[in-house]
């Protein structure tokens, strides 16, 4: 019901083509329906309760915060096209929340950002390949995926495990977290003895699971997209015990759990490139709790991703505050360059003219037996 009613009311918000005066335009083009919806939607519901709460409140320097969305379904072939459409015709300042190795790619390719100054801030990817040239207009706001494999690796390693199984998307990301494994299987010194691809879009995962279960490994890599993993998981019936297995951080525990079943999941390692969104020491944890409790967060689970959007919101209203009343897009990443060891409450962010990646923040989580992620 949730998905019905947010995806309603964001094609209600993209018919609007003209800025109006005293309003701020942010735009984001994702994937709402498609293989990776699930980060998409519930994500988007998070920007548009976050944004709800800041214009109710008075907006920034007394303009109103507006959003612009776009589906491209996870087309990468569809994202930059819709990117350009969103700055030239709807008249956004900003773009965030991008969701896609292989749809920032294209964004990076086509020039869009570049040829119209507007910065693009959140990616839902951590690609080194998407941090190269061409990149300068995207601000990230997490670990690449070298750095969550590295993460994941030290800890196979440390605990003894020496055979490796891979889940990887067959495209321009998965090539990129191949290369990452092999990276990592150099310097831990473990053996990659399975590496099974799966196609964008595919939806059964029974042989997949099969291929992996009899390869024996003892641990097991799971490098794709939510609805990938997801569906891997509801197939994989190997024994208890019978390999250690890890994910990438954008994997939805609740999602998880549900689809698969909690005795299926329990003691998967899922890496973190933001701290726990149930800290009580962190403001900007507590922040989003208190989010997530009032009515602009009602229906709205609590769990990394979510909090990942949170943060990535915060920021860009942060950016769009300094950039004073008339906030252009030349304004708004001369704000976000110069954020040079900025604490977004109390989670540390630096960006410079020269740095786009403003966070380094790593851990693991582990499933428990209710279903929640321990860190």
């Amino acid at each position: 019901m949730l998905v019905r009613s947010v995806i309603a009311a964001l094609y209600a918000v993209c018919v609007v083509n003209t800025a109006q005066a005293g309003e701020v335009r942010i735009g984001s083009v994702l994937g709402l329906t498609g293989p990776n919806a699930t980060t998409g939607v519930e994500g988007t519901a998070v920007v548009s309760g976050y944004f709800d709460m800041i214009n109710d409140k008075g907006g920034i320097n007394g303009n109103t915060l507006k959003r612009v969305i776009k589906d491209d379904q996870y087309d990468p072939k569809k994202t930059a096209g819709l990117v350009e459409e969103a700055i030239t015709k709807d008249n956004v300042v900003a773009m965030m929340n991008a969701v896609g190795t292989a749809n920032t790619i294209g964004i990076i390719k086509s020039g869009v950002l570049a040829k119209h100054k507007v910065p693009l801030v959140g990616v839902f990817s951590g690609a080194e390949v998407i941090r190269g040239p061409g990149s300068e207009m995207i601000f990230h706001t997490r670990a690449t995926y070298t750095d969550e494999i590295m993460k994941i690796s030290r800890l196979v390693s440390t605990v003894g495990l020496k055979r490796v199984a891979v889940l990887y998307q067959d495209d321009g990301f998965g090539a990129g977290i191949n290369q990452s494994i092999a990276k990592a299987a150099e310097q831990f010194k473990f053996e990659v003895i399975n590496k099974t691809p799966y196609k964008p879009g595919e939806t059964d995962f029974a042989q997949h699971a099969k291929q992996i279960i009899d390869a024996k490994p003892q641990a097991i890599f799971l490098m794709g997209v939510p609805e990938a993993v997801i569906r891997f998981m509801r197939m994989y019936d190997a024994p208890v015990g019978a390999a250690q297995i890890f994910t990438l951080s954008f994997v939805p525990v609740k999602a998880l759990v549900e689809a698969a079943g909690d005795k299926r999941v329990r003691g998967m390692g899922i890496s973190q490139v933001v701290p726990n969104p149930e800290s009580t020491s962190l403001p900007l944890a507590k922040d989003f709790q208190a989010f997530l409790k009032s009515s602009y967060g009602k229906g709205i689970s609590s769990n990394a991703t979510n909090f990942e959007t949170y943060m990535n919101s915060r920021l860009l209203v942060e950016a769009i505050r300094m950039a004073g009343p008339n906030p252009t897009s030349e304004k708004i990443t001369k704000a976000l360059t110069s954020m040079d060891s900025f604490r977004l409450g109390g989670h540390p962010i630096s960006f410079t003219e020269t740095n786009r990646n403003g966070s380094q923040y790593l851990d693991i989580g582990v499933i428990g037996a209710t279903g929640r992620l321990y860190y």
